[in-house]
């Protein structure tokens, strides 16, 4: 499988594969640290458990068992790094912004080296983001990341047991992996740039703009942009529009959840489940799957009882703004591509 194609393709299974375990491994590994920290009264912990077992879910790649659960270990790791590092240190003047770009600059040099390390690399700055954005203070959070990442993994085997379904593979040993990664193969500098400078310009574009949280454009640019430049401008175009139409989908299932938490949690890893299955059919319903799980655990964690219109106008201008700059710095990005092929 040539680079260009794995980068294109992760997250993808084929459609053929889809299957009813598959969706009940992410259900269960999503919705159990979730409940669980929610029922003891700890709702940002259940958030970052449900995330992280989603994250690292979705971190299953690699050519045998072990080298799938080793890659999903690293990056449970890596997003408790991320975390603490932006909880701890992301309230001070300037080291918000210093911290996410510096997550998301190395997220965009390793982002062709290798399939997991790519993945791992780009949620941990994800996490990161998500740290200083909620300063999370709760210190069970951490044990519910790491129950989170572990439940997974757990979850992951179990099903593997019974019906071994299997990302694409890589034909890439992690060894030669991590040193493309440490060079920055086939991604490099140029790259790298544009991808921490559309962080850190999303950053000022939202506090400018005085958004009501200005991290949502950020999240939003850090899962959405690619590298390819023009030839992955419709892939962009259509997560973009799967994400934006994830916002008044997630709000529809917040009003109509208002007061039940446990069905709040039981749509949220509903949500969680369908992400990889949408990826499989669609990118955007991938992402648009992705973008309800995203708003309703936020929603639960928050328990915010915003009136739909108002949670739909909110998230669509923070998410608006961060779409706008990954479709910008998207095409920016491709531009030492077009030099090559000219």
């Amino acid at each position: 499988m040539t680079a260009e194609k794995w980068y294109r393709d992760l997250f993808r299974f084929d459609s053929s594969q889809i299957s009813v375990l598959l969706f009940v491994r992410v259900a269960i590994a999503v919705g159990a640290p979730l409940l669980v920290f929610w029922l003891v009264g700890h709702r940002v912990a259940a958030v970052a458990g449900g995330a992280t077992a989603l994250f690292v879910s979705l971190c299953d790649i690699g050519q045998t068992r072990s080298e799938r659960a080793r890659t999903m270990a690293i990056a449970t790791l890596a997003m408790l790094l991320g975390g603490f590092i932006g909880a701890k240190f992301g309230a001070e003047t300037y080291a918000d912004e210093a911290i996410i770009i510096i997550s998301a600059f190395v997220a965009g040099w390793v982002s062709k080296s290798h399939p997991g390390i790519s993945a791992v690399a780009r949620f941990t700055a994800l996490v990161t983001a998500g740290g200083v954005g909620m300063q999370v203070t709760d210190p069970v959070a951490a044990v519910a990341l790491l129950c989170g990442g572990a439940g997974a993994i757990v979850v992951a085997y179990a099903m593997w047991f019974m019906d071994d379904v299997r990302p694409d593979e890589n034909f890439m040993d992690w060894r030669a992996g991590v040193r493309r990664a440490i060079a920055g193969a086939d991604a490099g500098l140029w790259f790298a740039w544009c991808y921490a400078g559309a962080c850190a310009f999303s950053l000022l574009a939202a506090k400018q703009l005085g958004l009501d949280n200005p991290y949502w454009a950020t999240f939003t640019v850090i899962v959405l942009m690619r590298r390819e430049g023009v030839a992955s401008l419709n892939l962009v175009i259509l997560c973009t529009l799967g994400t934006i139409a994830g916002v008044p989908t997630a709000a529809l299932l917040a009003q109509l959840s208002i007061g039940y938490p446990l069905v709040q949690i039981v749509l949220a890893a509903t949500a969680a489940a369908l992400v990889r299955l949408g990826l499989a059919l669609n990118a955007g319903l991938g992402y648009l799957a992705f973008t309800v799980f995203v708003v309703l655990i936020v929603e639960l964690a928050r328990e915010s009882s915003v009136p739909p219109s108002a949670l739909v106008l909110t998230r669509l201008y923070d998410v608006g703004v961060g779409c706008v700059i990954v479709l910008v710095a998207t095409v920016i990005a491709g531009v030492k591509n077009w030099g090559r092929q000219s």
